[in-house]
């Protein structure tokens, strides 16, 4: 926790905002522990190191006075104190400083010269090559720089830095720092996203990053991921086929089949099993194993390795997949049926029906059609506020605003009052709403009177809960992003409702859940080709299917629109059967 809260305050003091650096656990050039002083800042009680350390300096002589005022400088820096840093340091004579010292006295400056908003003497100072930078100093050093450039305007190459910073954060600080990489990749324009990606060296960590941003963008990758060639343990697998299907000899599929979650597994495990069998060529042995025993994840898990399992399909709670990234015994690559808190380790991905992916495809939807100016109007949900903040990040770094939020609630039905005074900056060119379909229905018979007439709508599929078909006609022309199969773009699947109506577990909810099923099948078959070819895409039952350099399933969804109340394929939204791609 001690070394969590220095790399929060260090790039909180650098950068003059929240954000995330890292520090030593003891001072730099000195044994840990060797004076009080010392001990004093290994604790983390800064302050006191920092007066310890200045009391040090009153009584040493040369080159012991500046490395002790040095250190006093750190401390301070570190307590939060940049005043009293800078007078300690002014009185450390730079030129008696050798090696580290003199490196951490230019680093002192640089950091000071910052949060001063004197950014040009600081990135002139933190010049050095990363390999010259000592280890326990090379995060703040990237800390400083990122704050430098983002000031000087010089985005991408801050994102840079801070993408090399991820391997010494914690989780949460990690969360932040991942959080604000995106958001500067996502307010370049396109040329320069695609210069800087293509000119970053093989190995550097933002390319990660950056191509997942301009997979985003419909942007064609520089080159391949630096990952495997190949998923593990497909080496000694017959060769794919012409269209990359290569799946494993020994699949085991990890699925909730008994307890509450069952109804849900259940429905998994037939829209895999409706793939696995609609399949003409060499299928694997194929065995599931039930998460909701005694022994859970991991039981399932082991039980699956001694049957000889190559790999895993599963499982489907988020912190179930935490679980199973978690476990040390994990030696398969893994298809992961949710997303959880921890990254894929290398060769396996993560697949969910995420909100925040609708959220996405919503923005990039009204983005698409020169719609910049955005009403939302939500209602509190999890589903929702998922979606919303996905939806606010990409709309704002594609150049839109979101002009006005209005939340409505049962409570109060007359949503005219709110939806006027949202209005009054102007009209807007589009309204974002992830609704349910009671509230969304009640927001629609009240747009008129709004003066909101003629006004597009986009929605998430939580419009699809409380759907009533002879009161859905109000809800005509709005869209939402929906799965493919569901519009009866079928790809070579069965039809969606005519299987709906003869296998229980592909009725209803179970329907989307059956889809999910049908696609992880999908993307165990191809993990080999998605894992040599960035460019490589699956038309799923849920949608285009991609796998970014983390391991994250990316899908692109068809778009629905509501016409007689029916959703039925948008025309330019639909994805179309395409006889190139798997």
């Amino acid at each position: 926790m001690l070394r969590s809260a220095l790399l929060l305050l260090a790039l909180a003091l650098v950068s003059g905002c929240a954000s995330v650096a890292v520090t030593p656990a003891a001072p730099v050039g000195e044994p840990a522990a060797a004076t009080p002083a010392a001990r004093l800042a290994e604790e983390g009680r800064h302050l006191e190191a920092a007066r310890a350390y200045a009391a040090e300096a009153g009584a040493a002589r040369g080159s012991a006075r500046e490395r002790s005022w040095l250190r006093a400088a750190d401390q301070y820096w570190l307590a939060g104190d940049p005043g009293a840093a800078a007078q300690s340091l002014a009185q450390s004579n730079r030129r008696r400083l050798e090696g580290r010292d003199a490196f951490l006295h230019d680093l002192l400056a640089s950091e000071l010269d910052v949060a001063a908003g004197r950014h040009a003497p600081a990135l002139a100072r933190l010049a050095q090559s990363r390999e010259s930078v000592p280890s326990p100093l090379r995060a703040r050093w990237h800390a400083a720089r990122a704050a430098s450039l983002e000031a000087a305007g010089r985005s991408f190459e801050a994102a840079g830095e801070r993408a090399w910073m991820n391997e010494s954060l914690d989780r949460a600080a990690r969360i932040d720092n991942l959080r604000r990489i995106d958001e500067l990749l996502r307010a370049l324009p396109d040329d320069a996203l695609a210069a800087g990606s293509a000119a970053l060296p093989v190995g550097h960590p933002l390319y990660l990053y950056a191509g997942r941003a301009l997979t985003r963008r419909g942007l064609p990758l520089p080159r391949p991921y630096d990952r495997s060639a190949s998923a593990p343990g497909m080496e000694a697998l017959p060769p794919a086929e012409r269209d990359g299907y290569r799946p494993p000899e020994r699949l085991a599929a990890l699925l909730p089949l008994s307890g509450p979650l069952a109804a849900a597994g259940q429905s998994v495990r037939d829209g895999l099993l409706a793939g696995y069998y609609g399949e003409n060529r060499r299928r694997p042995e194929l065995r599931f194993y039930d998460t909701a025993g005694t022994e859970g994840v991991r039981g399932a898990l082991v039980q699956a390795q001694a049957d000889g399992a190559q790999m895993i399909v599963g499982p489907l709670g988020r912190d179930q997949v935490d679980a199973l990234f978690s476990l040390p015994e994990l030696e398969l690559p893994v298809v992961a049926l949710n997303r959880g808190s921890i990254a894929p380790p290398p060769g396996s991905t993560t697949f969910a029906l995420a909100p925040e992916d609708e959220g996405v495809a919503a923005a990039e939807r009204l983005l698409d059609r020169g719609m910049r100016r955005i009403l939302v109007v939500t209602q509190a949900d999890e589903s929702a506020n998922r979606a919303l903040a996905s939806f606010r990040e990409r709309l704002r770094a594609g150049g839109g605003e979101v002009i006005a939020e209005v939340v409505v609630s049962d409570a109060n039905p007359d949503y005219v009052p709110a939806l006027q005074q949202a209005l009054a900056g102007g009209r807007p060119d589009g309204v974002f709403q992830p609704l349910r379909a009671a509230q969304a229905r009640l927001l629609a018979s009240q747009m008129d009177s709004a003066g909101m007439m003629g006004v597009a709508r986009v929605a998430t599929s939580l419009i699809l809960s409380g759907a009533n078909l002879r009161m859905d006609v109000e809800l005509d022309g709005i869209e939402y992003p929906e799965l493919p199969w569901l519009l009866g773009l079928r790809g070579g699947l069965p039809d969606a409702e005519a299987l709906g109506r003869t296998l229980p577990t592909a009725q209803g909810g179970g329907a989307r859940l059956f889809a999910f099923g049908l696609d992880a099948w999908k993307l165990a078959a191809y993990a080999d080709m998605l894992a040599r070819d960035p460019a490589a895409q699956l038309r799923g039952a849920t949608g285009e299917l991609q796998v970014d350099g983390f391991g994250l399933v990316q899908r692109r969804p068809a778009w629905a629109v509501f016409s007689g109340g029916r959703s039925r394929p948008a025309l330019d939204g639909a994805l179309l059967p395409d006889a190139g791609a798997p």
